[in-house]
């Protein structure tokens, strides 16, 4: 099976639990790294999968 390459804001925002507002002030950031399909605006697989690996573990056990 092909690994997905690329994901809708939508995808992401679903996959993170965060909201629209949210999604978009981390691209601003630089959190994820974007590419442009015509006006699709598309985050890539690396740059998704480096942002979670970024986020602080939990202390919970």
């Amino acid at each position: 099976m092909i690994e997905k390459l690329l994901h809708r804001p939508a995808e992401v925002q679903n996959a993170l639990g965060i909201k629209h507002s949210k999604f978009w002030e981390l691209v601003k950031s630089g959190s994820f790294e974007t590419r442009k399909i015509g006006r699709a605006t598309l985050v890539t697989n690396e740059s998704l999968k480096a942002f979670v690996a970024s986020l602080p573990k939990s202390d919970a056990a």
